[in-house]
């Protein structure tokens, strides 16, 4: 009896196969060979991560977003010296959804100084609203959802907080995953 009947077996092989193609480009471009992606159990480590990770997105604008984090981590050493922070990063946007990634990068966008007041929000609501086509509350509810990955704090809480999107930042864990993302951006440029 086969435990995997062949056919689910060969569509996975032909969805997961693009995806690994597209990271084994990205690391051929930095200088890497396939083998440098896993030739320690660091690296291994990692490369498992970004494997399951693969398995859960079908977007081709995260699975870059994803390899862009690998090969990243790579290029600075961080996988090698730090390799807990690599796979923070990588856990941290293995489970997006290309809303939430999109929603990420335009709170970098906006981040610092523009979300330093509610004036400074608008800007970002505006975006919101025109680029991602997201209602106010729409966007809180992701940005709440977001909370999980570790990328995103709440607003302020207390007696005179308000339950909407003003107040949301991003946390270091997000400027060390976008950081690995320049990195092999500004490398392949």
């Amino acid at each position: 009896m086969e435990l995997i009947p062949k056919g689910v077996a060969l569509a996975y092989q032909g969805y997961m196969a693009w995806k690994f193609e597209l990271l084994l480009q990205k690391a051929e471009d930095h200088g890497m060979t396939p083998e440098e992606l896993s030739n320690s159990d660091q690296r291994f480590a990692l490369y498992m991560r970004v494997g399951r990770a693969f398995e859960a997105c079908s977007e081709k604008e995260v699975v870059d977003f994803i390899s862009n984090v690998m090969v990243g981590g790579i290029s600075s050493g961080d996988a090698d010296q730090q390799p807990d922070l690599v796979q923070m990063a990588l856990s941290a946007v293995s489970s997006l959804t290309k809303i939430e990634l999109n929603l990420l990068l335009l709170l970098r966008e906006h981040q610092p100084n523009d979300l330093s007041s509610r004036e400074g929000f608008q800007g970002l609501l505006q975006d919101v609203e025109d680029r991602l086509f997201l209602q106010r509350a729409e966007a809180t509810g992701i940005l709440y959802g977001l909370l999980r990955t570790g990328l995103v704090l709440p607003p302020d809480t207390g007696p005179w907080a308000e339950s909407t999107i003003y107040g949301f930042r991003l946390t270091s864990l997000a400027d060390t995953l976008f950081g690995y993302v320049s990195l092999c951006k500004r490398h392949h440029q």
